[in-house]
């Protein structure tokens, strides 16, 4: 959830960064590359936080146990997410980005962090094909 928050944070500067700074004759998001980094980043922030919802309502309604493969698989899907919004708003950003001018270059850092925290990628997507293999009528 908090990589969601910072995600949605990322791309309300971008926005934001988009909006007021003009380059190549007027604004960058006039840009069609911007506003395809913009609309790539509203996509992939909801579809984390529809995954997210989903293995909450499973562990609400079967147990973590059961929701195993849901947890594993936002273990994945959201630090790779926030990345990738993180990193297009602080190509928006240009030189600020990664400066300490904003808060970006601090949450790419923690977002990459997460990747490992909690296990690496390659461990829960193991598990996550391990109990799809196993499921019944598969």
């Amino acid at each position: 959830m908090r990589l969601i928050g910072q995600a949605e944070r990322a791309l309300e500067l971008m926005v934001a960064r988009a909006k007021a700074r003009v380059a190549f004759g007027g604004p960058l998001a006039e840009k069609g590359s911007v506003r395809d980094a913009i609309a790539r980043s509203r996509v992939e922030i909801d579809q984390a936080r529809l995954l997210v919802l989903h293995a909450a309502h499973r562990i609400d309604t079967a147990g973590a146990k059961k929701a195993r493969r849901e947890i594993a698989m936002i273990k994945v899907v959201a630090p790779v997410m926030a990345l990738a919004v993180i990193d297009r708003a602080i190509q928006v950003h240009g030189g600020a980005g990664v400066s300490q001018d904003t808060f970006l270059a601090r949450a790419w850092a923690q977002a990459r962090t997460l990747r490992l925290a909690d296990g690496p990628d390659e461990v829960h997507l193991e598990s996550v094909a391990r109990l799809e293999i196993g499921r019944d009528g598969a």
